[in-house]
């Protein structure tokens, strides 16, 4: 047979097909999750809505809730000051269930930061949850 004519069969012969996921792998189910804001206290509002955004691009993660819906997790963004070196830093209040942690972010850029802290948020609350247990 020609060196051609075997690797066209090589090519064209079927392929296995892909082994099935580890048993042990589950898929993460996206977690409910509201932001709020003290629209008195300046700043918190766009806060609010840039983390409101970045976690509702993480649909694999987080679900916003609609109004009428309770959410399994509540950001709250308490208020924005500054760090002894001028730093802004947004402080704010993670709930889940009973389980409380406070948290505080310095930044430079609002939606740069809010991007971030959305990446880690769910890290974060699967240990609020662990450890509410």
């Amino acid at each position: 047979m020609p060196l051609t004519t075997l690797a066209l069969a090589v090519l064209l012969a079927p392929q296995a097909p892909a082994p099935p996921a580890p048993a042990g792998a589950a898929k993460v189910v996206p977690m409910t999750v509201r932001v709020e804001a003290d629209a008195k206290i300046a700043g918190t509002e766009e806060w609010a809505k840039e983390l409101a955004t970045a976690l509702g691009a993480r649909k694999d993660e987080f679900r916003l809730v609609r109004p009428d819906e309770k959410a399994e997790l509540l950001v709250r963004i308490e208020s924005l000051g500054k760090a002894l070196d001028g730093t802004p830093v947004v402080n704010g209040m993670l709930v889940l269930g009973e389980a409380r942690r406070g948290f505080a972010y310095g930044y430079r850029d609002v939606k740069v930061q809010a991007e971030a802290f959305a990446r880690n948020l769910r890290k974060i609350a699967d240990q609020m949850k662990t450890a509410g247990k």
